[in-house]
């Protein structure tokens, strides 16, 4: 019987609320639509509304603990539902997680603060923890901000989305908010030209003095570092209508009059006034629907798909499936080993070049620092998690490395195709290297990958992968349980000529190929080519006593579908 089955035994016949390892069965009688909290150890930690959150069938009282928070339950802890509105207790519940009654279940950040689970999955500090002190910093900013990109940029802004929703129902900021919301308007028909001025936008900002992220052709994040060393976050919305409707990406687009917005009036948020829209409640009632009133911590956007797909053809966007990345880049970074990978060696011995080459998915950069410190070869290591670039570029900067870091997203065929026409004038063609990358990937990003390597080879040079196979899934793995897709060779293949390229080799399901600690993963390696070019002469021979150095057991094949 598994822990959750024990768990419930004993409450199959009340109505009461229990706790289990994996899920928690909520008490009876609840209404579909009110927003509960759930409370650890007396630490808010999350929020749901039946409607939303339970799945199964009708009657079904059971929710999965979120995966940010059940990573972080190990020990004793006391579990509570309230009503977010009333306060009223409506169950609790003890548990001890993982049998660890040593221990007392604390979800907080590494300096003690208590985390809460916002709308995206995440667990965030929310405003709500910090002092008066803290919030007036913030707001300073906020307001300064503001009026740079109205007198610096020279674009009407205001606050929007959830800073304009706590201003218009209560003057406060929301407290399970972590960051700012702002807008501002563009006055240009067109989303190109829209996206054009952005940047304009975003170099006007970094002129003024602020830390400035782009996160798509019209959302800009800036940084701010607060006075007790805690980060926070002020995002950077374009507003602009196409066609009479307003759109405000990356989330909304619906009909809406200029005279909603413009001229814009103020609105009153902790003490200060703040510019906002001409009809503040209109543009909240579209936004979050005409319950926007009532709070409501569970909400999520449900961004329509046809709307998601339009803001995504007109501004493409860097954020896309890289919240996980960013994530593990914090926290595992210093645990990824700093020596090349079997691959890179493998690569180098086999195929040795001094043909620049082009680390996609570069990671930590171990693999990109071998290739340019031991191999002598320019490096152009791409990624799309901002930390990993950024740390990359101290690391080549401070070595004196020939490694070009560049933030560039698979998911964003613009970037895609911007990237690989640089890469198509280089004075000599370039090497494409990815490794255990192809399995990280959906679909649309493989394609992405091929792409790249297509527009990067039609003169040269070779495609060079390393991804895990179906034979992987079951094996123990180092990092866990990423979101892979454990790929066919022959599907990779399949893709790869469906993109023009032709596969010249390929080996897989060798023991010790990319082994790490206990991990000893199913891999397969693909050796392709976009080029008859006969410039391959660079390539070093192949050896048996290089396949034995780097674990394969013995000279690869050559595969010519």
């Amino acid at each position: 019987m598994s822990a959750d089955a024990q768990a419930f035994e004993a409450f199959e016949d009340t109505d009461a609320m229990s706790v289990g390892e994996q899920r928690l069965r909520l008490p009876a009688g609840l209404d579909p639509a009110t927003t509960y909290d759930v409370l650890v150890n007396g630490d808010h930690v999350w929020s749901l509304t039946p409607a939303h959150d339970i799945r199964g069938a009708r009657g079904a009282r059971e929710v999965a603990w979120p995966k940010a928070i059940q990573r972080r339950l190990l020990g004793r802890a006391e579990v509570v539902l309230r009503e977010h509105l009333s306060g009223t207790e409506r169950g609790r519940a003890r548990h001890v997680f993982g049998g660890r009654d040593d221990l007392e279940v604390r979800i907080v950040d590494a300096d003690g603060h208590a985390l809460i689970l916002d709308k995206w999955g995440q667990l965030i500090r929310p405003l709500s923890s910090e002092s008066g002190s803290v919030i007036d910093e913030l707001m300073d900013h906020t307001a300064r901000l503001l009026e740079d990109l109205q007198e610096k940029a020279g674009v009407p802004a205001f606050i929007c989305y959830g800073t304009l929703l706590g201003a218009v129902r209560n003057g406060r900021l929301i407290g399970h908010d972590n960051d700012i919301d702002v807008a501002y308007l563009s006055e240009h028909p067109t989303p190109v030209d829209v996206a054009r001025e952005g940047y304009r936008v975003e170099r006007a900002l970094r002129d003024a003095g602020w830390l400035v992220r782009r996160g798509s052709g019209v959302r800009l994040n800036v940084r701010l570092r607060l006075s007790d060393g805690s980060s926070r976050f002020i995002d950077v919305f374009t507003a602009h209508w196409v066609e009479g409707s307003l759109y405000i990406p990356s989330d909304t687009g619906f009909p809406m009059p200029r005279e909603a917005i413009l001229p814009l009036a103020g609105v009153e948020l902790m003490g200060r006034k703040l510019p906002a829209p001409a009809d503040p409640e209109r543009l909240l009632a579209a936004t979050y629907g005409e319950g926007w009133r009532v709070p409501d911590p569970s909400f999520r956007y449900e961004t329509p798909r046809g709307l998601s797909r339009r803001l995504g053809g007109w501004f493409g966007g860097l954020v896309s499936h890289r919240k996980h990345w960013d994530s593990f880049d914090s926290q595992q970074r210093h645990t990824v080993p700093k020596r090349p990978s079997p691959f890179a060696r493998w690569v180098a011995n086999h195929h040795g070049s001094t043909r620049p080459i082009v680390d996609v998915g570069a990671g930590t950069g171990r693999d990109a620092i071998f290739f340019a410190a031991e191999r002598g070869r320019q490096v152009f290591a791409l990624d799309y998690v901002v930390s990993a670039v950024r740390s990359g570029q101290r690391i080549a900067e401070n070595r004196s490395l020939p490694i070009r870091w560049n933030l560039v997203n698979l998911y964003d065929t613009r970037e895609v195709l911007a990237y690989g026409a640089r890469l198509s004038r280089l004075p000599e063609p370039a090497d494409v290297y990815a490794r255990f990358l192809p399995h990280d990937l959906e679909p649309h990003g493989r394609e992405n990958l091929w792409r790249l390597a297509s527009m990067s080879l039609r003169r040269g040079g070779q495609l060079f992968v390393e991804f895990r196979t179906p034979e992987d899934r079951d094996r123990p793995h180092v990092y866990g349980q990423h979101p892979r897709n454990y790929l066919e060779p022959a599907d990779v293949v399949a893709e790869i000529e469906a993109a023009g390229g032709t596969v010249v080799h390929l080996v897989s399901g060798r023991p010790g190929m990319a082994k790490l600690r206990e991990e000893d993963p199913a891999v397969c390696r693909i050796v392709a080519r976009w080029s008859d070019a006969a410039e391959e002469t660079q390539d070093a021979p192949v050896s048996a006593d290089a396949d034995q150095a780097t674990g394969t057991g013995a000279p690869a094949a050559t595969v010519t579908p």
